[in-house]
């Protein structure tokens, strides 16, 4: 995202209305600040003093899909609210991206935020994982979800509390707190009041890839945009525009360089010169409830709808995970039953599955997983409601598996990969 000068606070300019065709929350941002930049400006001259310029934001969702927790600071200072974890997570589903530290050493791990009780942070960069099962696992970070590169957790009051022209920081009543890594204790996870609502709702929609993939889910942009408060950043040959993305009902990739915008009032904009709408994009993620996480490249990106979802998905929907249970059969027709162990490395239900197609970057929840067929290049992965997809280029679906270990009645057996051919997971 190109950082331009914004309004202080997005919940300064947020004024609810009621009604919605997507049967949530709209609200209007009055954009009366001159230094706001949504209104298009010229690019070559000075900014003209030019009417204010309000957008209708569509907020279809209720907010419980959204991050809820309380943080507890080295200092002893405990701050309770929505969470923007990292900038670019914002809910239940959303992908923590890890390295798990244990016996069996180290290895890449993701877990989706809901499976998760709390975070206790140990080091500079580990943490112990506690899951709602009561299960326990040490972490690193492996990009920038935990440790010093983390690009801070704030921490938000619902609509209505703090003082809304408060700053971050600016004491227990602000509306917004920021804090780095080093200030956190622990983070403890738990479902919103019953009546809280986000200043901000999560985007959600559905992307299509220039394959035809699509995946319907919450969408982060650019690895950094989450909210329908957020900006997309673009130019035109004449201005500059910053559009919140609740008023986006639409993004299609134009050309490598540019894109086109459709907005909630009719409104049609072709936008370039960022990396928000051109390949310099740091790609798009879906978290898709019933596969996990998709990340699609520029390149392979054809557009996104935004729109609600009659279904949110929120905390209750994690289970804190499982063992991995099944029946694996052989080449040669053999077959064994029993808890999984797969790669010699993911066992449990909130473990990830990692492959490609088409340029398209998966991470599939096990828990999600009907069955695994090997192929010629790699695997097809058949997801419980019934999609597939034709994976390579990981370990996890190729020749590079070191094999599948299934334990049953306390004998342990080892299948090669070039044995195995199937595995059907029980659920």
């Amino acid at each position: 995202m190109q950082h331009r000068p914004t309004l202080a606070e997005d919940a300064k300019n947020l004024a609810l209305i009621g009604g919605s065709a997507l049967a949530g929350i709209v609200a209007t941002v009055a954009l009366a600040d001159p230094g706001y930049q949504a209104s298009p400006r010229p690019v070559a001259e000075a900014v003209p003093a030019a009417p204010a310029r309000s957008y209708d934001l569509v907020e279809p969702l209720s907010g419980a899909n959204r991050l809820y927790g309380t943080v507890r600071t080295r200092n002893g200072q405990t701050h309770t609210g929505y969470l923007r974890w990292d900038r670019n997570e914002g809910s239940w589903g959303d992908l923590l991206d890890l390295t798990r530290i244990d016996a069996r050493g180290n290895g890449l791990a993701g877990v989706r935020f809901g499976h998760v009780d709390h975070i206790l942070a140990t080091g500079r960069n580990q943490a112990v994982f506690v899951f709602r099962s009561g299960e326990q696992a040490t972490m690193r970070g492996r990009s920038s979800d935990l440790g010093p590169g983390m690009r801070s957790l704030i921490v938000t009051l619902p609509r209505g509390e703090g003082l809304s022209g408060a700053g971050a920081g600016a004491g227990p009543a602000a509306a917004e707190t920021k804090l780095e890594w080093s200030d956190i204790r622990q983070v403890t996870f738990r479902d919103a009041p019953a009546d809280a609502r986000p200043r901000g709702g999560r985007l959600h929609g559905t992307l299509t890839t220039a394959s035809g993939m699509a995946f319907t889910g919450f969408i982060t942009w650019d690895v950094d945009e989450v909210l329908a408060t957020d900006m997309l950043d673009g130019e035109t040959s004449a201005y500059e525009y910053e559009i919140p993305f609740g008023a986006i009902e639409s993004i299609g990739r134009n050309s490598r360089r540019s894109a086109d915008v459709v907005l909630h009032s009719g409104e049609r904009i072709t936008l370039s010169g960022t990396n928000d709408v051109d390949r310099r994009n740091r790609g798009i993620t879906v978290s898709d409830p019933a596969l996990g996480q998709v990340k699609v490249p520029w390149d392979a990106f054809a557009d996104v709808r935004f729109h609600g979802t009659p279904s949110e998905e929120s905390r209750g929907d994690f289970n804190g995970g499982e063992p991995l249970r099944g029946t694996v059969w052989t080449v040669s027709g053999d077959e064994v039953a029993g808890t999984i162990t797969w790669d010699r490395d993911e066992t449990r239900s909130w473990e990830m599955l990692s492959g490609h197609a088409a340029r398209v970057e998966f991470d599939i929840e096990f828990s999600m997983i009907a069955r695994i067929e090997k192929n010629g290049r790699g695997s097809t992965v058949v997801l419980r409601d019934g999609r597939s997809f034709a994976l390579d280029g990981s370990n996890d679906v190729g020749r590079g598996n070191r094999g599948v270990v299934v334990t049953a009645e306390g004998q342990t057996y080892t299948v090669n990969w070039s044995d195995f051919r199937e595995l059907r997971l029980d659920w």
